[in-house]
C-alpha cells in the first residue's frame, strides 16, 4: 500500500495544490476590495488644496557684527597658531613614550573599563579587568591602560591605582594619578 495516500484517497500533493489554489482565490479576492471608489479621498485632497496659503514672514535682516582687529607684538606667538618646540615648556622632560607598542586596553576610556578581582598566581598579582567589549583581561604592575598612558602602579582588592601622563594645557605634560574601582555588581 502506497504511503502517500490518506484516507479519503488523495495524494498528499494534491492536498497541497488545494491548499494552493485556496490561498491563490484569497488573495486574488482581497486585492478586489483593493479597487474600491476613491473618489471621497479626491474629494478631501483637492479641497485641501484649494485652501489658500499661508503668509510666510521674511528673514529678519541680519545686522554685520562689528569688525576686530587683532594685533600681536611681533615677539608673541598668536593662539590660532601651534606652538613652536622652543615655546614648549616640558618642565621636567615629563612626555609620554609614544613608541611604545600599545598595550590592548589602551584603546578603551577608563570609564569603560572595570576591575572584577584579582587572582594571584605564581607569586604574582593579577587584576582582573572588563574592557568596553565585554572582555576579561589580567593586568599586573606595570602594564598600560586607558588612553592616557595609564601605567598600573598599585593593585589593591577592590581597586587598580594608575599614574596617567595627560596634557597640562600649556604644551606639556603631568602627571595624574587615577583609580580603577571594582564593580563586582554589573556584569
Amino acid at each position: 500500500m502506497n504511503m502517500d495516500h490518506n484516507q479519503g484517497g488523495r495524494t498528499r500533493l494534491d492536498l497541497a495544490r488545494l491548499g494552493l489554489i485556496g490561498a491563490g482565490l484569497l488573495l486574488v479576492g482581497g486585492l478586489g476590495g483593493c479597487a474600491q471608489d476613491m473618489s471621497d479621498l479626491k474629494q478631501q485632497v483637492a479641497e485641501l488644496e484649494a485652501r489658500p496659503g499661508g503668509k510666510i514672514e521674511p528673514i529678519p535682516e541680519m545686522k554685520p557684527l562689528p569688525k576686530y582687529a587683532y594685533s600681536v607684538p611681533e615677539e608673541a606667538r598668536t593662539p590660532f597658531m601651534p606652538p613652536k618646540e622652543d615655546d614648549v615648556d616640558d618642565g621636567d622632560g615629563l612626555k609620554p613614550d609614544v613608541d611604545r607598542p600599545k598595550e590592548p586596553l589602551e584603546q578603551f576610556p577608563l570609564d569603560a573599563l572595570a576591575m572584577r578581582g584579582i587572582i594571584n598566581r605564581q607569586g604574582n598579582t593579577y587584576a582582573l579587568i572588563r574592557d568596553g567589549n565585554g572582555v576579561i583581561h589580567e593586568v599586573m604592575l606595570g602594564d598600560h591602560m586607558g588612553r592616557n598612558y595609564g601605567e598600573v602602579m598599585e593593585i589593591g582588592e577592590t581597586s587598580v591605582t594608575l599614574e596617567e601622563i595627560v596634557p597640562d594645557g600649556q604644551g606639556g605634560w603631568r602627571k595624574q594619578t587615577t583609580v580603577v574601582k571594582s564593580q563586582s555588581g554589573r556584569s
